[in-house]
């Protein structure tokens, strides 16, 4: 064999090792690069689930909740699990989705217990409470207060009270009213719909009334930030807060607690509204709020 057969094949064997190498060092470049890329969409899958589990405590006591972030997604269940001590356990179990351009998907599972933290319905005392006066029977005041509360539901004491000067937002609910205000459906007196349910606020215009005289019903948290006029066959159950003052007309039902906060003015009570003093109902209303006081009880990564 000559010199040059011999430097031939040399140099075949090198390129040989060359294209193995550089082969090998493509195939870890890609391999490393599709690791990060599954590192990250898996990460972002993770926090995805993470984020469902938040918005499922915000929906709690509903049985579940989607979303998406983006082009990602998520879905969580939520499942009474038990009540220890006036607190309601659930079980929240929240998958994150992320989407893959090659097509198929990332999942990442979270499984948490959380409970939720009870508000005391006893601080609402009365079917009726007002800071100002009240005036039973129209412009002549001529009426009785008992021709306008149920009898049966005032468990021994008085149903109603006026001049309590001591009315306090915070204490009544357990939170600043900047808060309820913020997890809160909004309305204004215009664009209120009559019927409501859940946590409803309503912003009404100075000089304005908020006119809540249709034949609708509501239930829930509603909050009246302004004057309020009830009239027609108005029913509402629950707890009623206003922030202004209150004239109630027609046969507008209340079961619950009606609270009126502000000292301007009498408050007038004519026609044939009347007001059912409701434990029931005001914890049943009270828990729409207790979403807001939760605490984690545990939390764990449930394997695909």
């Amino acid at each position: 064999m000559n010199k040059r057969g011999v430097a031939l094949i040399l140099c075949l064997l090198v390129l040989a090792v060359l294209f193995v190498l550089a082969s090998s060092f493509f195939l870890k470049s890609v391999n490393e690069n599709n690791f990060v890329k599954r590192y990250i969409n898996s990460t972002r899958a993770f926090w995805v689930a993470e984020a469902g589990v938040a918005e499922a405590i915000r929906s709690i006591p509903a049985s579940s909740t989607s979303g998406n972030l983006g082009s990602d997604s998520y879905e969580a269940s939520i499942s009474y699990r038990t009540s220890i001590s006036s607190c309601n356990y659930y079980d929240i179990i929240s998958t994150g989705i992320v989407n893959l351009p090659s097509g198929g998907d990332i999942r990442r599972t979270v499984h948490a217990v959380v409970k939720t933290g009870p508000i005391d319905p006893t601080k609402f005392q009365y079917g009726l409470a007002a800071a100002n006066e009240l005036c039973f029977g129209g412009a002549s005041c001529n009426k009785d207060a008992e021709d306008f509360l149920d009898p049966d539901t005032c468990n021994g004491h008085p149903c109603w009270e006026e001049g309590d000067t001591t009315i306090n937002f915070n204490d009544l609910f357990g939170y600043e009213q900047s808060e309820i205000e913020a997890i809160a459906t909004h309305y204004t007196e215009i664009t209120f719909p009559g019927t409501v349910s859940g946590i409803t606020w309503v912003d009404v215009s100075d000089g304005s009334s908020l006119m809540a005289t249709s034949d609708l019903e509501g239930d829930g948290v509603l909050i009246i930030d302004g004057d309020v006029h009830f009239g027609g066959s108005y029913e509402f159950r629950g707890i009623v807060y206003v922030l202004g003052t209150m004239d109630a007309l027609g046969t507008f039902d209340a079961y619950g607690s009606v609270i009126v906060a502000s000292t301007a003015g009498v408050d007038s009570i004519n026609g044939t509204p009347l007001f059912h003093y409701d434990v029931s109902e005001i914890t049943d209303a009270l828990s729409l709020l207790s979403s807001s006081n939760v605490d984690m009880v545990s939390w764990r990564e449930i394997a695909p």
